[in-house]
């Protein structure tokens, strides 16, 4: 989910030697029409993102940039951090295993609002969604297979119990 430390774990990897790509920082993920699938190249500011607008545009990631990712990985592990739209539909079987960070809503609340990063959940009607779906993603997630991970602790501890599940 959105503001649950993704941002942190991937620098905290990528201080320990990991290779790490992100969906958002490395322009992996671009907004898409719906009905043509045409994307968005440039950045579209949160209050260009009106409710009518995010009916017909998704924030995805073609799956032949994950499976680029994937080919270049070989045989080490390699991290895809980040969340968008068709991610569980369209390339989690490229991964071998999938971590969801979790928070409580407290949490998710002072995150959204006090960040300095990226501006999704800055706009009410998005920060609404984004309260919706925080009430099922832990279950959401648990039903689609990810290792839920509780990104409350401190960024060193959530770390390395990504590192401990993958082994």
């Amino acid at each position: 989910m959105p503001a649950t430390g993704k941002t942190a774990v991937r620098h905290e990897l990528l201080r320990r030697g990991y290779t790490v790509y992100d969906t958002d920082e490395d322009g992996l993920a671009h907004y898409y029409n719906t009905e043509t699938n045409e994307p968005i190249l440039h950045h579209m500011p949160a209050e260009a993102r009106t409710p009518e607008w995010r009916k017909i545009y998704e924030w995805k990631v073609p799956r032949s940039a994950v499976e680029k990712l994937r080919v270049e990985a070989a045989n080490k592990p390699v991290f895809l951090t980040g969340v968008v739209a068709n991610d569980a539909d369209e390339f989690w079987d490229l991964f071998d295993i999938v971590f969801a960070l979790t928070v409580d809503e407290a949490t998710l609340r002072h995150r959204v609002t006090t960040r300095t990063t990226g501006d999704y959940g800055k706009n009410d009607h998005e920060f609404a969604s984004l309260l919706e779906w925080h009430k099922t993603a832990i279950d959401d997630y648990r039903k689609l297979g990810a290792v839920i991970i509780d990104a409350t602790q401190p960024l060193t501890t959530v770390v390395d119990a990504i590192l401990d599940s993958g082994n």
